[in-house]
């Protein structure tokens, strides 16, 4: 969020926290451009979750090829951040490739790569080109683990996922754990059937890896499964407060080897942020509440699905297809289409779409000064005034964690 948001291993700088790029408050006033593309790779998908938003357009069309994601990146301006989305983008055969391209093509300065972790190999090579070929790029490898042990796998439809992804990660924390341009992290979707086992599979994973983060995120959009409906806001409330503890962990592992004072202000700034974007998640979750800054989807942010349909967010409506554009990203962007959607969403007070994605609200809070300068430290403060405490692993053990997750195979 500012210039070296905490040293790790050996004290090298890393950036931002979240997605690896100079502070949020080096760049408190930044013009509203684009900075992050979502682009879909692939339908493809060995896994099926019941949480699954994008479900139904598994179906729609063709994945785009090479040559029309090349022409993608040869017409679209500099970005930093390219968020790879599916299906499950490790069984794409040229997704090294393709993020290499953009890397050198358009400045792409991080890159966000989510798997499900049943492609152990794929994983562990690509990540290993990827760290080679693109020094000067940040790789935020984020896991999704929904649940303890057979209730992951209950999640995801896939017996024996939760080992298997459990694995994944070990290896790659063994082969690239100390390397300062990769961040592990771990995001978690809230469901009914895991809500009174995730505290301890934070608790598990916190002692287990050395994550950069974990994210607990509300069920959204139309999920594959409607019984596996959003949790109500007391409970959700209840689970972000329970799970504090383990984010002031986090802050000690990221921050521990910062001077006092500068410690002191990034813990601020990584407990704040955490703890505004869970209160604006509770606060959308039963309905439209104002997020007191700027939705920037579709000005800052352009989602370009596998079979070339684009989007301003992932929840928002299809606006057109890039084959009528002829792949060109810098015509989509000067659209009519997406001119008239950015202002059906409204950017402020007057938006019909408020939501529970963090991703947006991440997005969307680094153009906001005043949620930089005074938002984000209230949060912190709130907090803190209604008491806090770090995580106790005497009070958690990870062998206690594992002894139920057997116990509840048997």
């Amino acid at each position: 969020m500012f210039e070296r948001l905490g040293k790790r291993s050996g004290g090298r700088d890393r950036g931002d926290v979240h997605m690896g790029e100079p502070g949020f408050l080096r760049k408190l006033v930044r013009p509203r451009k684009l900075e992050s593309v979502f682009l879909f790779v692939t339908s493809k998908c060995n896994s099926n979750c019941r949480t699954c938003f994008y479900a139904s357009e598994h179906q729609e069309g063709r994945d785009m090829t090479f040559d029309e994601i090349r022409r993608i990146s040869d017409t679209a301006p500099d970005f930093d951040k390219l968020w790879i989305a599916g299906g499950e983008p490790f069984l794409r055969k040229d997704l090294a490739e393709i993020i290499e391209m953009f890397h050198r093509h358009n400045g792409v300065k991080a890159i966000n790569l989510p798997t499900n972790g049943l492609l152990p190999d794929p994983v562990e090579k690509i990540v290993g080109r990827l760290l080679d070929s693109c020094p000067g790029m940040t790789i935020h490898l984020n896991f999704s683990l929904d649940g303890l042990g057979e209730t992951h796998d209950q999640v995801r439809r896939v017996p024996g996922n939760f080992d298997k992804t459990v694995a994944t990660m070990e290896r790659i924390e063994s082969a690239f754990g100390s390397h300062p341009h990769l961040h592990r992290n771990v995001a978690t979707v809230v469901t009914p059937i895991a809500y009174e086992g995730l505290f301890d599979l934070g608790a598990y994973l916190f002692q287990k890896f050395n994550l950069a983060t974990q994210y607990f995120e509300s069920v959204r959009g139309e999920p594959r499964d409607p019984e596996l409906e959003p949790i109500d806001r007391a409970r959700l409330e209840a689970l972000h407060e329970s799970l504090m503890p383990l984010y002031e962990g986090m802050a000690d592992r990221l921050f521990g080897e910062m001077r006092p004072g500068v410690r002191d202000f990034a813990r601020l700034y990584f407990i704040g942020t955490i703890r505004l974007l869970y209160r604006l998640q509770e606060q959308n979750l039963e309905g439209p509440c104002d997020w007191g800054m700027r939705c920037t989807a579709g000005q800052t942010t352009f989602v370009i699905d596998h079979d070339g349909g684009f989007r301003a967010c992932e929840l928002r409506p299809r606006i057109g297809r890039m084959q009528d554009f002829d792949f060109d990203l810098g015509a989509a962007l000067r659209s009519t289409g997406l001119r008239d959607e950015i202002a059906a969403i409204g950017g402020g007070a007057r938006a019909n779409c408020w939501c529970t994605h963090t991703c947006w609200m991440l997005a969307s809070l680094k153009f906001s000064p005043g949620t930089l300068l005074y938002r984000i430290p209230r949060a912190y403060f709130d907090y803190r005034r209604n008491g806090s405490r770090a995580f106790d692993p005497a009070e958690h053990r990870l062998r206690d964690i594992e002894e139920r997750i057997e116990q509840a195979r048997s």
